[in-house]
């Protein structure tokens, strides 16, 4: 339904109301996740990293249940990328750890994100 909106002024009002309503409900976070993530994307362009980072890491994907395997290691390989950016390679190593070796080794599961240059 985000999408379907033509106003990007009304578009991201609408997100950031979602985002507000749906803090701390368990029964729609993968969702809260997803307007993050769009959120974060938006704000990466626009050159506000450190800003995009700290509204990444305040979702703990890893405990969400009802997300699938592969979007949550994207979640955290975008989470890994941006500490790595800001230079916090200790919070980078901590996400690692959350991402089980045995996703990468099903040649069928194939996951790709962006570099900052």
């Amino acid at each position: 339904m985000v999408d379907s909106i033509p106003n990007e002024d009304v578009r991201n009002k609408l997100v950031d109301t979602l985002r507000t309503v749906t803090a701390g409900k368990i029964y729609v976070e993968v969702e809260r996740a997803r307007l993050t993530k769009r959120v974060v994307e938006k704000l990466e362009q626009a050159g506000k990293i450190e800003e995009a980072r700290t509204m990444i890491m305040e979702l703990q994907v890893e405990t969400f249940g009802s997300m699938e395997v592969k979007e949550k290691v994207t979640y955290l390989l975008h989470q890994m990328r941006l500490s790595i950016v800001q230079k916090d390679f200790l919070r980078a190593a901590i996400i690692s750890r959350k991402i089980s070796t045995k996703f990468f080794e099903n040649p069928d599961e194939n996951v790709s994100f962006h570099l900052l240059e």
